[in-house]
């Protein structure tokens, strides 16, 4: 595997006749001699097998590598040039060391060792140590130390390793296990195919070159200008952002005036707060305490009252119950006077009776006409009747009455005091109703504020108890951002994002007021000349022109929606209608209905018509039974007879 250590345009030892080993001592000239590289002293005939193949690599290499063909005229360009090369065989790998100034074979080994040794041979042995271990290569002191004592090439050897020895031109074992080897890369490949290339691509290349050249020298003068455009820029922007540095620094500096006035503001108010806090507890305590003390008086007063309406209570006079008893007593000693009464007085009409029996039967009275003893015998019997009814009245009358009207006036008075003493009580008590409601209504509104003051005596110091945040000042980064990419920044990007509450700028660096922030916002303009007048004129049309077109659009907008709605509706029902006829028709539970409403109205005619003379065929059958259970009755008792 080749491992390239400098420049492609450093190696012009490329020849222009058939191709040999790389290593082999130079022969002839350019001029139509040979040119063929023959296999160098100590070189087998191992080395000879892979000629082929080994050229056409390190020319493909060479031309694929720089694209200028051209460098293999000149055979010995690059004082300095040191290559390495390397090809394998199936049982070992060979390394060589050329010099373009001496075309001569300088190293020839076949340890890896000992080869890159003699080449890397620029610097001193533990640096050298170092770098071949970090990329895996063990390496003998000794050679090295050998190949940096080269009294020769010792000088060039040490400059190119310190031009060449690192990460860019060295290959680690991973990178050389990833390009394979040697014989994997140049298997199958036959020299022969390889054609030299003539004066007409040579030119052509040299054409392309000087294009190119051309084309590079015209994109060098385009990025000078850009760079001068850039630079002028780029003042410009540090001019603007001088000014807006100087603006910023007097806007924090007014800022910061107006926080520390807004501080002493802020911390006298909490002070009056504080002091009005605790104004409002003081406040709330002495209420307190004054609200209880009065509501000790109040409820004083009217426990007062209560006892007095107590008393007033039991002083009321009620109905005596020894002047019940005494009444009762009245009515039964009159119910027996009169049962007495009446059997006194029906006892002397017997007697009367008696007696007068008896001297009519003696003889003694003359006989009285037969009219008056008949009118006599009628008084006395209605005399009989009226003697419970007359006793009665008169022992009330006489007895009863006047002690139940005696009674009644001394129950009267006192039942009008009572009264009036009911009255009085029933009044003190709505009183006291009315005055605890109040009273109720009263504390409920005191509790309130109580409560209220207490939440903002509470809040205010939960407040009050949070230190003030002094806000940090902040160092103004100048963001660095493309001249270009600003102009390119579209509506969209993130770096145009503003807040819609924030002071929107100009270039200049003036404040934009808020009305002209929301005139701009909606899309309006005033004319440069127009007043006061004639801007509230040209707002008033603007917006009746945007109420209008609000309204089309809202206009526009619901009939839309009517009518896609009402034909989204008008197919809905279709569809219900017609699932539901067949959902019915082929239902053995719907009810049957036909398409022509007179047919079925005709059907239903009929069907009463028929129930009609069903009833008649009914009738008719119970009087053929009847008829038949008669002739029945009647053959039965012939018979029975």
């Amino acid at each position: 595997m080749f491992v390239r250590v400098g420049s492609w345009d450093e190696m012009g030892w490329m020849g222009d006749g058939g191709w040999g080993p790389v290593g082999s001592a130079r022969q002839g000239g350019t001029n139509g001699e040979d040119t063929k590289l023959k296999p160098p002293v100590g070189i087998s005939g191992d080395f000879m097998s892979c000629e082929q193949q080994v050229g056409k690599q390190v020319y493909e290499m060479r031309n694929g590598i720089t694209g200028r063909p051209q460098a293999r005229d000149n055979p010995r360009h690059g004082p300095s040039f040191v290559a390495l090369g390397a090809f394998a065989t199936c049982r070992t790998k060979h390394f060589w060391l050329l010099s373009p100034n001496t075309n001569r074979l300088l190293f020839n080994r076949t340890s890896v060792s000992a080869t890159v040794a003699a080449v890397i041979a620029v610097m001193d042995v533990p640096r050298l140590e170092n770098i071949l271990r970090s990329y895996g290569i063990p390496v003998d002191a000794h050679s090295l130390q050998a190949a940096l004592d080269d009294p020769e090439h010792g000088t060039a050897f040490r400059e190119w390793a310190r031009l060449h020895l690192g990460p860019d031109n060295l290959l680690s074992k991973d990178e050389l296990s990833m390009y394979g080897q040697i014989d994997k890369l140049v298997s199958g490949q036959d020299l022969a195919a390889v054609q030299a290339l003539g004066e007409r691509e040579i030119q052509k290349a040299i054409d392309e070159l000087n294009r190119s050249t051309a084309a590079i020298v015209k994109q060098t003068e385009t990025l000078k200008q850009q760079q001068d455009a850039l630079a002028k820029l780029v003042k410009g922007n540090a001019r603007v952002q001088e000014a807006r540095s100087d603006l910023v620094f007097q806007r924090t500096q007014k800022h910061d005036s107006e926080r520390r006035k807004m501080m002493t503001s802020v911390e006298e108010l909490s002070q009056t707060l504080e002091y009005r806090a605790s104004d409002l507890e003081q406040q709330a305590r002495v209420s307190g305490s004054g609200l209880q003390q009065t509501l000790d008086t109040l409820l004083h007063s009217d426990d007062k009252l209560l006892l007095s309406l107590r008393k007033l209570g039991l002083e009321l006079e009620t109905e005596d119950p020894e002047d019940r008893e005494n009444v009762e007593k009245l009515r039964e000693i009159c119910m027996r006077l009169i049962k007495y009464t009446v059997e006194t007085v029906r006892t002397k009409l017997d007697r009367l009776y008696l007696e007068a029996l008896s001297s009519a039967h003696r003889g003694e009275t003359a006989p009285n006409p037969s009219d008056d003893v008949k009118s006599l015998q009628d008084e006395l019997e209605s005399l009989y009747s009226e003697i419970l009814p007359v006793a009665q009245m008169s022992v009330e009358q006489q007895y009863l009455e006047p002690a139940l009207k005696s009674l009644s006036n001394k129950n009267g008075q006192s039942l009008g005091r009572s009264a009036a003493a009911v009255v009085y009580i029933d009044e003190c008590l709505d009183y006291l109703l009315d005055h605890i409601e109040r009273l109720y209504t009263r504390i409920e509104t005191f509790q309130s504020h109580q409560s209220a003051t207490t939440n903002l005596v509470s809040t205010a110091r939960s407040e009050l108890s949070v230190p003030a945040a002094t806000p940090k000042k902040k160092t103004p980064t100048q963001e660095l951002v493309s001249p270009v990419r600003r102009r390119n920044t579209g509506p969209g990007s993130p770096s145009r994002q503003r807040s819609n509450t924030a002071n929107r700028r100009f270039s200049s660096g003036l404040d934009e007021s808020p009305i002209e922030a929301l005139l701009r916002s909606l899309a309006v303009s005033f004319p440069e000349d127009a007043d006061g007048v004639s801007q509230i004129a040209h707002l008033s049309g603007i917006l009746t022109e945007r109420q209008a077109k609000a309204r089309d659009v809202g206009r526009n907008a619901q009939e839309s929606l009517e009518a896609t709605a009402a034909a989204q509706l008008a197919d809905a029902k279709l569809a219900i209608q017609l699932l539901r006829d067949s959902l019915l028709a082929e239902s053995p539970f719907g009810d049957v209905r036909l398409v022509d409403e007179g047919i079925e109205a005709s059907i239903a005619v009929l069907g009463q018509e028929v129930e009609k003379v069903k009833e008649r065929v009914d009738r008719v059958d119970a009087g053929k039974a009847r008829q038949r259970s008669e002739r029945k009755r009647e053959i039965l008792e012939r018979w029975s007879r």
